[in-house]
């Protein structure tokens, strides 16, 4: 690969005799914003150490010349040069000598690349001038190219338009924000995709110019974009508006957990397995008798979860409210305006915790039938359960709603289909 040193300002050398290690991390820190070389044996290695490198990544069992060798010629040359070693074959002789002649890390194949940037950023001191905690993931290298200058604070990344290596690079890098054109043909189906990936998604930001101004306004408003960054933006503006974003959409998740912990008792110890839960907890349930059985996991016994999960397809589009002791009709107007509220707010599904609901009555199916045939009008697939019944009133709202968009249930934990869908369970 050729030296790109004049797009960065962090300058690696990877050192290798294995072409496809060479070109694979390559790829990985040219996408992460280094200026990346490569050398695939120590004397070419050193004959390009004048050319200004930062940081090394090299192998040690190489062939004539191993890596531990290289790290004690190179030191001659720059004692300052950070030297990271790899190897697929560790033993605890080199890591003595990788040690002592200076080395600033020693990893082990296969690579968590993660961790190696963590660390390759952490020497070049970018951790402590980050403004967010964690990466920002721009979509396109010519996006890159225009706000680089503008990104120099954020720990950046980049990917293809393609929606398959675009969720490759979501699910290596887990930004904290995406970076994507408006005016990209790509960018609404990429918006779709993001989105699908429910509370794992963080902030999707659009960068746009007037050109770019309706499919912006249709991204936002009926799409579900976090935010707009004009194109010509400065420097600070670009920072505030990622900052911001990242910040919302930290307190937004907070409040998500506290919400669906508050209205579905989720419990700490409840772990998913294919159809239900299982209880991380030995010994006695922490939150009454819920405890069902036995089942192995790994080897080790565990109590099932009398609790059943109801399966939404993201957290961010369900509306929570609660509904406790006995409602008189005066009541039952603030709840139809509470639920309302939330159908305005766009939800797609909407649950209702009435684990403390003492009685059934006329008008709270009103309530329910009301705010359903609100709820069709902006999701035609929408959803309204009533979760933590009692037998009886499940029977009685059962009874008098034949809406088979108003369901209703009795003990119930609320989860993304996302945490069940790597065991192909379908279960309603």
């Amino acid at each position: 690969m050729a030296d790109t040193a004049q797009t960065s300002g962090k300058r690696l050398l990877i050192l290798d005799d294995e072409e496809e290690i060479r070109s694979t991390l390559a790829q990985y820190f040219g996408s992460l914003g280094y200026a990346v070389d490569t050398a695939a044996n120590v004397p070419e290695a050193l004959e390009k150490l004048p050319q200004g490198y930062q940081v090394v990544l090299s192998d040690i069992r190489m062939p004539e010349i191993s890596g531990i060798d290289f790290l004690q010629q190179a030191h001659r040359v720059n004692p300052a040069l950070g030297i990271f070693l790899i190897t697929g074959y560790p033993t605890l002789e080199t890591v003595i000598d990788a040690k002592q002649h200076g080395a600033v890390a020693y990893f082990r194949k296969p690579l968590n690349l993660m961790e190696v940037d963590s660390r390759l950023r952490a020497y070049l001191g970018e951790d402590a001038a980050s403004l967010i905690d964690g990466r920002v993931l721009v979509v396109g290298d010519e996006l890159h190219a225009r706000l680089a200058d503008r990104l120099v604070r954020f720990q950046t990344c980049i990917c293809e338009s393609e929606e398959t290596s675009f969720l490759e690079a979501v699910g290596e890098q887990r930004p904290k924000a995406v970076l994507a054109d408006a005016g990209a043909p790509a960018t609404p189906g990429l918006l779709r995709a993001y989105r699908r990936l429910g509370r794992e998604a963080n902030s999707f930001l659009l960068v746009s110019d007037e050109a770019a101004l309706d499919t912006a306004n249709e991204l936002l408003f009926s799409q579900g974009a976090t935010g707009c960054i004009p194109a010509a933006a400065t420097r600070d503006v670009v920072e505030r508006c990622v900052k911001e974003a990242v910040d919302l959409r930290e307190r937004q998740k907070l409040d998500q957990q506290g919400q669906v912990e508050e209205v579905t008792n989720k419990c700490m110890f409840a772990k998913a397995y294919r159809n239900g839960y299982y209880c991380l907890k030995q010994g006695a349930c922490p939150n009454g008798a819920f405890q069902a059985g036995w089942i192995s996991i790994d080897g080790k016994e565990h109590h099932k979860c009398a609790k059943r999960p109801l399966l939404v397809a993201s957290l961010d589009q369900v509306g929570f409210a609660t509904w406790t002791g006995r409602i008189d009709p005066n009541q039952s107007l603030e709840l139809r305006k509470q639920l309302m509220a939330l159908v305005r707010e766009r939800k797609q599904e909407l649950i209702i915790d009435a684990q403390g609901l003492a009685a059934a009555h006329y008008n709270l199916f009103e309530v329910l039938s009301d705010v359903y045939s609100e709820l069709v009008k902006s999701h035609s697939d929408g959803v309204v359960h009533v979760i933590n019944l009692t037998p009886a009133l499940q029977e009685e709202f059962r009874k008098a709603m034949i809406n088979k968009g108003v369901r209703f249930y009795g003990v119930r934990m609320v989860d993304e289909r996302s945490t069940f869908e790597r065991w192909g369970t379908r279960f309603e």
